[in-house]
């Protein structure tokens, strides 16, 4: 009975450090209401706790205010003591905050560098703004974001500015 509770223990220290995992050091970064409530559904739980690793499984679902993060499987590593090091959601991901959306095949954060790469078919959507690629890598602590740096695939990028954007007017008429 009391490692049940110490289990469960754990999974609300776990399901509180989600935000930060996936989406960076600050919880801002997840949701614009950081202390929203995370609502974290999957078809399984499981936790190993001599192998230092919980695993949700069956359509997992993350929620933080407008914010949603889906993945078939999102596994926590070092999660005794509340000490996480490494995140994996993986089967195809996708993460949306109702101004953005990015998806790929697996994402991945490590504490050790404090970056999230997402691999395999990578899209990110920004209004209309398209980037895609093979890998990115978004590096908390300065911000920065690399596209492909470890692969030989192309980045693509289709960008419109408002000289280019379509107009909601209409075609002109001569009168």
């Amino acid at each position: 009975m009391f490692s049940r509770f110490r289990a469960a223990g754990r999974l609300g220290l776990v399901s509180a450090l989600i935000p930060a995992l996936m989406m960076g050091t600050a919880a801002a970064q997840f949701s614009q209401n950081s202390n929203a409530p995370i609502d974290i559904t999957g078809a399984q739980f499981e936790a190993f706790q001599n192998e230092d690793y919980a695993l949700w499984t069956g359509d997992v679902q993350v929620v933080q205010g407008e914010v949603i993060l889906t993945a078939p499987q999102l596994k926590i590593y070092g999660i005794g003591g509340g000490r996480f090091n490494r995140v994996d959601a993986t089967g195809g991901i996708r993460y949306t905050n109702g101004l953005e959306a990015i998806s790929g095949d697996r994402a991945v954060y490590r504490k050790e560098n404090e970056t999230i790469v997402v691999t395999g078919n990578v899209v990110v959507v920004q209004g209309r703004q398209v980037m895609t690629g093979q890998q990115m890598t978004y590096y908390l602590d300065t911000g920065k974001i690399v596209f492909n740096k470890e692969t030989k695939a192309r980045v693509r990028g289709v960008f419109f500015t408002e000289d280019n954007a379509p107009s909601n007017s209409g075609p002109a008429t001569e009168g």
